[in-house]
């Protein structure tokens, strides 16, 4: 069994070859990673834990990756550019090809979005992934919830219920799925926080799922709005549109700023209600993901 001190070698230089473009003045190896982005200091951390977030028998470079996306997801709400994340590891694993595997997703996630590795800790216990992740403004703001206006158009920009399907492809030992990868996989949209970061009046991550995180754009903006639920393009039944773990973005538009390739599902309005409207006779309610009720 390999020591902790040699477990921590194997993440030592991630991201290193980004140092310089992200601001690392002093990189891991101290106790405080040092940096200077010149910009504002935009930060947010998740938690991943065994078998709530991730099936526990994932492969490893598999639950590193997506543990890691889904932090960034929430830079890319907030239309921020990645430069850098911390890693909080605690496992009960003693095998070091283990933690190799996962320091190469690690590696895989870092080298896909040029964002540098500057710290973390490694523990014995329940396995679980906490990340911390910093970024800055790719322009002179960011993206808020709570910045809707009556008349804004409620937008997506990708298919409902993909990952929830992946997951159930997982459980259900489907590993040929292409759907799989949405679930252990996602991608941060990080490039759409950045086309939409000057047009965009409001914006969540739908982590949660469409709806609940919709509604929370809507409640911090002290609005209403009207949901089209036909023009919510789902993956299996119209339920999709309560599934969480899809990391897309939900954001609202002027009419003047509405770019053809948005999907426009609803429209902000100043009647302190939401409104799901079917033509279909389709039936649902706002049920999101909680962990507490849903654990």
């Amino acid at each position: 069994m390999a020591s902790e001190f040699e477990l921590i070698d194997l993440f030592q230089t991630i991201g290193s070859k980004y140092y310089k473009q992200n601001g690392i003045v002093i990189s891991p190896g101290d106790d405080c990673a040092v940096f200077d982005f010149s910009k504002p200091v935009i930060t947010s951390v998740d938690a991943s834990v065994a078998d709530v977030h991730f099936p526990s028998d994932a492969k490893p470079e598999d639950i590193a990756y997506r543990s890691i996306a889904v932090a960034l997801s929430d830079l890319a709400a907030m239309g921020c550019e990645p430069r850098a994340f911390s890693i909080s590891l605690t496992s009960p694993i003693g095998d070091k090809d283990w933690y190799q595997d996962f320091s190469r997703g690690v590696e895989d996630i870092a080298d896909e979005f040029q964002i540098s590795l500057i710290g973390g800790d490694l523990t014995k216990g329940p396995l679980n992934i906490n990340v911390i992740v910093y970024g800055s403004p790719y322009t002179n703001r960011v993206l808020k919830r709570s910045g809707a206006r009556v008349g804004d158009y409620i937008c997506i920009s990708s298919q409902v219920g993909r990952a929830a399907k992946g997951l159930d492809d997982w459980r259900d030992k489907k590993f040929e799925s292409d759907f799989i990868q949405d679930y252990l996989r996602p991608i941060p949209k990080i490039l759409l926080g950045n086309e939409i970061i000057d047009i965009a009046s409001a914006c969540i991550d739908t982590s949660d799922g469409l709806l609940a995180d919709m509604k929370k754009i809507i409640e911090a903006s002290n609005c209403g709005a009207e949901v089209y639920i036909d023009k919510i393009p789902y993956t299996r039944s119209i339920n999709d549109i309560n599934a969480g773990d899809d990391y897309d973005l939900c954001f609202t538009v002027s009419k003047e700023n509405y770019l053809d390739h948005f999907i426009k599902i609803g429209l902000i309005t100043d009647t302190q209600e939401i409104r799901l409207i079917s033509d279909k006779g389709y039936d649902t309610e706002i049920n999101g993901f909680d962990h507490f009720t849903n654990g």
